[in-house]
Parts: C-alpha cells; structure tokens; sequence
C-alpha cells in the first residue's frame, strides 16, 4: 500500500539518512516547470506529468526508468527497485519491457496522477519548502536573497546579485562534455587555457556581461560574448541564432566550443539546450534532461525556461526552421 506521510516526517528521514549515508529514494512527480522552480534536496524528476507518456508506460512501450532524468537517478532505482518493479530490463531493444502491473506501487502513483488535473505534489513540495527551507534546492525567488554563510551570491559587474547561488556542489563542478565538440561549464573552466588545448577547444562563448575573455590576446581561442544577466528580465532568446552561427562554425572548423556563464547552470545551460532543441527533434524537456544527465548541476532560471518553451512553439510551428542536417553525433538514442 502506499501511505501519505507530512513534511515534518519526510524532513527527519532526510536529515537522518544524512548521518547513516543512506539517503531515501525521492521521484518529484509535477512539471518541469515546477520542479525547476523548487524541489527536494535529492529528489529525481520523475517526468510522467504528461498523460501520453502515463500512458506509454503502463502499456509497456516505455520503462520506468526512462522517465528518471540523470543518469545517476537511474543507477539509484537501478540499484533500489527490483527490475520487475522499475519495468526497466538490461536486454537487447527486440524483448518486451515489462508492464506495470496494478499489484505495483508505481501503478498507484499513475492512477492517482491520472485522477486529478491540477499537480497533486505542487501543495505538498510548497508546504515541505515552508517547514524545511534549508532541505529545497533554492527557488527562483529565493536565489534573489540566498540565506546562510553556507550559499556565496554571484554578482554582475554592477555588484548586483545574479540568480544562481554559489553552493559547493557547482563551485566543485567539471567542465562537462555536452556533444563530441560542445562543453559547458563556468569561469573557472573559461580561464584553463591547458585543459581547453587538451580538448581540442578553439571557440568559447561568454554568457556574462562583465567576465573577461580570458585568453582573446593569444589568438589561439575565438570567443563570442552574449552579454546577459542571470535575472527575470533579461532576453536570452534575442541572442539564439546568434549563438547557434558561432558553434556551427566551430563544429564545421573541426574545433570545440566552450558556452559558459559564472557558474555554468543557467544561462549558458539555456543556450545549450536551445541548440540542441534547433538541431535535433528534441522537446524543450528531451533537451532539458539530455542536458541535465551530463550536468547535473543545471538549472535556468523560471525567466529562461518561460523563453525555451516559446523558442520550442517558434520551432513546432516553422517561424524558426530546425536544422536537422547534419546530424549531430552523440544524440541519436536520444530523438
């Protein structure tokens, strides 16, 4: 059976599976949208908010898993749901995917997700964030003000605070190899002249206003800067078809390209998925998780997300062609 249990329980199993290093399992069920905007430290985003995909699962076309969007999320249920449960098989694509049977708790979650039309989580995640702050990752909002020593603000030239908080986890993070040729990552990534020789890099686009073009005097590094904001005004679909020109002309010269930001997780992460959304078949929620399974980090703001789903409906309805050919390599399991 499945039973509802309130926040202040949840935020003792969390707190204490942190001392035991045995962390629970957690599927966030409501939109993208929502999930970007708020969610549980630790929660995966389990994308069968839509009925045609609810529906492609329980008649076994898709597997559980296929609906978790890292691929550290999916190694965990991997690891914690017997395969019959998670309909999810490590054999060749011509066998069946199990069925999600009614005895399943999964079958449950659908049915419940399929009786209701507005997000049944929206409340419970709003109510969760209210008891335990300190156990969300930051909202939209709250990336405005960010609280406690522990979250260092980013700011812009003009020393106003920008969206993304500075935690460990993306101070920490690697450059990360997006495509063949295209890299994402921040400033530090940006200055490491040896590691961007060792990756073949000869293009680099800067997303900020105010942060330098690191190695311009070499004349070994092109660099195109889109000066933008992480904030809730500011237009990054104005500079699309710019961006798109300049890692075109990368890919065709042989070179790779770096797209950054300060902390590579919102603007730059925004500019990468549009990319991928313009050369491939992929909905702005396929790019979204493609993106989000090689850096987990990402994460653009409420503003920029709003600015994919339009550039998604400019590209369903021909006013923005997509270019499909050349195929781009390292996305064919993916469109």
């Amino acid at each position: 059976s499945v039973r509802t249990i309130w926040p202040e329980e949840l935020a003792k199993k969390i707190t204490k599976s942190k001392v035991h290093q045995q962390t629970p399992m957690i599927l966030d069920c409501r939109n993208l949208m929502e999930y970007t905007k708020n969610h549980i430290q630790g929660a995966m985003h389990f994308t069968c908010s839509d009925s045609a995909g609810r529906r492609r699962l329980q008649q076994g076309k898709l597997a559980v898993l296929d609906f978790i969007s890292s691929k550290e999320g999916r190694d965990s249920l991997k690891r914690l749901w017997p395969k019959d449960q998670a309909g999810y098989e490590e054999t060749s694509p011509s066998k069946e995917v199990p069925k999600v049977l009614p005895t399943q708790n999964l079958h449950l979650v659908l049915n419940s997700l399929n009786k209701v039309d507005t997000d049944p989580l929206g409340g419970a995640v709003s109510s969760f964030h209210q008891y335990k702050r300190n156990l969300c990752n930051p909202s939209f909002q709250d990336r405005e003000k960010p609280v406690g020593e522990s979250v260092r603000a980013l700011e812009g030239d003009d020393g106003a605070p920008l969206g993304t908080p500075l935690t460990p986890d993306i101070e920490n993070a690697e450059l990360s190899p997006i495509l063949p040729f295209l890299f994402l990552g921040n400033e530090k990534d940006a200055q490491d002249l040896e590691i961007m020789k060792n990756l073949n890099i000869g293009y680099v686009v800067n997303v900020t206003t105010h942060l330098p073009l690191y190695h311009a005097e070499t004349g070994s590094v092109r660099y195109k800067r889109l000066p933008a904001t992480d904030n809730s005004k500011q237009n990054l679909h104005q500079y699309f078809e710019e961006a798109f020109e300049f890692i075109e002309e990368a890919h065709q010269s042989g070179k790779g390209v770096l797209i950054h930001c300060q902390a590579g997780v919102s603007r730059s992460a925004t500019i990468v998925i549009a990319y991928l959304m313009k050369h491939t078949l992929m909905t702005m929620a396929d790019a979204y998780k493609f993106v989000k399974g090689k850096r987990p980090i990402i994460s653009p703001n409420l503003n920029f997300m709003g600015q994919l789903l339009e550039f998604e409906m400019d590209l369903n309805s021909g006013v923005t062609p997509r270019i499909l050919t050349p195929k781009l390599t390292g996305v064919e399991t993916e469109v």
